[in-house]
């Protein structure tokens, strides 16, 4: 367990994830209010990483890597990392908890201004659940988001960036894509050459570029742009995405008889479904790995003398003692065996719910005098900002006076108005994302059946459950690493005496 020191050296980490918050106040608040918690807590600053646009999904950003590198670098002499939220450290719980091990390798302990984050077993308890939640904030707006999208899409609006051939009248506006007359024209030209016959693509390629017709970026198209764009079907007025397809309602270049035309077998429509790495057959090939030798498992069917087919899981690499078939439904049956035992029960459900509720009330008790008091300054400066401009039409200020003092507290009313954010985004219901939470891992025999139709969300299902590829013995599944809510199962039990159980807890 770290002991942080009464006099630390700390290093304070600041993100932003647009550009509009680059152009505001956010960072210089965040910075601000770090430097004045290290104040309080007297730990000296040695370094602030400030990152400027990029967004927390990912744990490769340029000053955070930055940051873990400088901490490494000064093994045993940098006793904190410091950040404003959680969730300007991560939005990903996996890459959380995997930074959070390399800081405690070298020393040093990751504090947050505004959470209640510390080596005790609630401290770490909560630590484990916001960064989780800040991964499930994000992937909440993701899905609303990507159901703007998929919305927009059935209307048949183009919401990316439009492709060769097209432009978007007004930027940022809900406007949908229409022909470039320069380009538009050099496009169908081209579909026309190659539905003649006989041309490569590096020879479409080289006709395109005698024609004029350049990439965005202004340089000549390359062969594997022509390939793409031959089998695009927006070209002939359809949008294919989010696994279906819609009739645009924009102006098509090719018509669709000659987009057909091109396709590289007549008659074969190149936006049929594609081959996906997940084999809806064998969910578990590649994620299981033998326990003797580490081969991932593979699967395929036999064919009996009467044409059935026979699944099986296998690997088989010479010289293992476990290199052998198993049935395809015997083996997926020890694996829901091995998913009940450590699916969450229902005392823990209980148990965890409880904790985190409580500690989250505690947490927002705090919050509401936090937000009481930001209001308060909020309508202080309100009326400051008032006086200052009864000041200026009264004369006491000149006009160079009064431009200074306005920009002054509005950057002051920019910060609390920041602070009134970050608050806004704290508020959302506990219990019903708890609920929705269990609602996957405390039935995680069930979902895993339930999504049989949907191949990819069952391996990242997988995914979320185990962290590292599980192992084998031909007969039973091993122990491998689980993702923190499955590990907080154990951990939370075995500390369940260290913790002060809250009201309706029964023991």
């Amino acid at each position: 367990m770290n002991q942080i020191p009464t006099k630390a050296t700390c290093v304070i980490y600041c993100r932003v994830s647009s550009k509009e918050q680059v152009e505001g106040t956010s960072l210089e608040t965040q910075e601000k209010l770090c430097r004045e918690y290290a104040g309080k807590q007297d730990w000296e600053v040695a370094e602030v990483f400030v990152e400027l646009g990029e967004s927390a999904k990912t744990s490769d950003r340029t000053e955070f890597t930055k940051a873990i590198n400088y901490c490494t670098a000064k093994k045993g002499r940098i006793g904190i990392f410091l950040v404003y939220k959680l969730d300007r450290f991560s939005r990903k719980a996996e890459d959380h908890l995997t930074v959070r091990a390399v800081l405690n390798k070298v020393g040093t302990a990751l504090r947050s201004v505004t959470e209640p984050i510390n080596e005790t077993a609630t401290g770490r308890l909560m630590e484990t659940v916001i960064a989780g939640f800040a991964e499930f904030d994000n992937n909440v707006r993701t899905e609303r988001t990507r159901g703007g999208m998929i919305q927009r899409v059935r209307e048949g609006y183009w919401v990316w960036t439009p492709p060769l051939g097209y432009y978007k009248p007004m930027r940022g506006k809900k406007t949908n894509i229409v022909p470039d007359p320069v380009k538009a024209p050099l496009v169908r030209a081209g579909f026309e050459e190659y539905a003649k016959g006989g041309r490569t693509y590096k020879a479409l390629a080289a006709f395109w570029t005698r024609q004029g017709l350049r990439t965005r970026r202004g340089k000549p198209i390359k062969h594997q742009e022509v390939q793409k764009m031959l089998i695009n079907p927006v070209y002939c007025g359809v949008i294919k995405a989010f696994g279906g397809e819609w009739a645009g309602g924009f102006e098509p270049i090719v018509p669709r008889q000659l987009f057909l035309a091109c396709q590289v077998k007549p008659g074969y429509s190149s936006w049929s479904k594609r081959r996906t790495a997940e084999n809806p057959t064998f969910p578990l090939r590649k994620f299981v790995v033998c326990s003797e030798c580490g081969t991932p498992l593979s699967g395929s069917a036999t064919r009996g003398y009467k044409g059935k087919k026979y699944p099986y899981y296998h690997h088989s690499k010479k010289g293992c003692s476990k290199s052998r078939s198993i049935a395809k439904e015997k083996f997926e049956r020890a694996f829901l065996e091995r998913l009940e035992k450590i699916t969450p029960n229902p005392k823990f459900e209980k148990l965890f719910k409880a904790v985190v509720i409580d500690i989250w009330k505690t947490r927002h008790k705090h919050l509401d005098a936090q937000r009481a008091s930001v209001r308060r300054a909020i309508e202080k400066l309100e009326l400051d900002r008032q006086r200052v401009f009864e000041l200026h039409r009264s004369g006491v200020y000149s006009d160079e006076d009064f431009k200074e003092q306005k920009s002054v507290i509005g950057r002051q009313l920019d910060e609390q108005y920041v602070l009134i954010e970050d608050h806004r985004n704290d508020e959302f219901n506990m219990e019903q994302a708890l609920g929705y939470c269990f609602e996957f891992v405390g039935k995680a025999t069930k979902t895993w059946l339930e999504l049989e139709s949907n191949p990819q969300a069952r391996v990242q299902f997988q995914q979320l459950i185990f962290k590292n590829k599980i192992p084998f013995d031909g007969e039973n599944f091993g122990t491998t690493e689980l993702s923190p809510i499955f590990q907080l199962k154990e951990t939370l039990l075995a500390e369940e005496s260290l913790l002060v159980a809250p009201r309706g807890i029964e023991t």
